[in-house]
């Protein structure tokens, strides 16, 4: 059997990375969203009985035409969702999600699955019908303690920067050794800064729950990891597996406690690479999860019933109340301060 995984390195190989080679014959190919139709000429001359797409709307249509073996499209943008019961979005949510409607909708992939469930039934709104939900997995034996380091950080982050994280990074990054890397590292250069660090942080790009894959993948390396609040996921329990702040007080306060802690520190960042060893390792999961593909245990995506004047009306409507809703804060603060 021949997988071909098809994305950005620097966002997607931590989940594959060396641990399938015994299953298949597994190659990885580049992608970028300048990239046209000749650029994928190695992908299709590759033959793959499975195509393993991350952020595969981009890949365009005839190359996706051309290609005989089994197409899935595995979506990592945080897009909006129901957190008990109510809409939790941005404006940077929203429109990651229009784009990402707009692109693959006409796309024929076979199968759609989307990283955070919590997200599937606001999909599911738009009488679009993915496949389901799929946990992103760590290949760890690459993203694991490495013995023999000093640990010369405090705090470790990777990410771009924006307003909302800067908001809880500025404290830690005036007081305590920090190291922030924004772009372009992964693999085993990335695991040796990571296991420098006491405390590994995730916090959101924008003031909005959600699930990002980084976390499985800082937990795999045996350091405790503090972060915003997850949606919710089967797996990462707050308080056992990782610790979770509300506000950048709350991670002011909770940072000194774990820095002057060691074995309260050592004992939760256990507990976090247990769960994703017994969870989330990829020589289990993809195993499992392409033996389902295989067998057609999972239903094909279907975007039959998809109306694109009902979802820009949906877009325009949830626009213009979080525009409001922006406006009416602004004003709010206005007349706080004036007081």
């Amino acid at each position: 059997m021949k997988i071909a995984f098809i994305g950005q390195p620097e966002y997607f190989r931590f989940c594959y990375e060396n641990e399938l080679d015994l299953l298949a014959e597994v190659r990885e190919f580049d992608l970028n969203f300048s990239m046209d139709s000749t650029d994928f000429i190695d992908l299709q001359t590759f033959d793959a009985d499975i195509n393993v797409f991350f952020r595969g709307e981009f890949v365009p249509i005839d190359v996706l035409s051309n290609l005989n073996g089994i197409k899935i499209n595995l979506s990592s943008e945080v897009f909006p969702k129901y957190i008990d019961g109510r809409i939790n979005f941005s404006l940077d949510s929203l429109n990651r999600y229009e784009h990402f409607v707009r692109a693959i909708k006409d796309k024929c992939f076979d199968y759609v699955f989307h990283y955070d469930k919590t997200s599937v039934e606001f999909i599911k709104e738009d009488n679009i019908l993915l496949s389901g939900e799929f946990s992103f997995p760590v290949s760890t034996d690459i993203y694991k303690p490495v013995e023999g380091i000093s640990e010369k950080w405090d705090f470790f982050f990777i990410g771009r920067s924006t307003n909302h994280r800067e908001k809880f990074f500025g404290h830690l990054k005036h007081h305590y050794n920090f190291l922030h890397i924004c772009h372009g590292m992964w693999g085993k250069p990335l695991v040796n800064y990571m296991n420098q660090s006491k405390i590994l942080l995730n916090i959101h790009a924008e003031n909005e729950i959600s699930w990002e894959p980084r976390m499985q993948m800082l937990m795999a390396t045996g350091k405790m990891v503090i972060s915003e609040k997850l949606s919710y996921n089967e797996y990462l329990i707050a308080g056992q597996d990782y610790v979770e702040v509300l506000s950048p007080r709350d991670l002011h306060q909770k940072v000194k406690y774990y820095l002057d802690n060691d074995y309260e520190r050592l004992r939760i960042a256990e507990n976090g690479r247990k769960k994703v060893m017994g969870y989330l390792s990829t020589k289990d999961v993809f195993p499992q999860f392409f033996d389902d593909i295989i067998n057609n245990r999972y239903n094909k995506c279907d975007f039959d019933g998809f109306s694109k004047f009902s979802f820009q009306a949906r877009i325009v409507k949830l626009k213009s109340q979080k525009l409001l809703n922006n406006f009416f804060k602004v004003v709010s603060r206005l007349i706080a301060k004036h007081k």
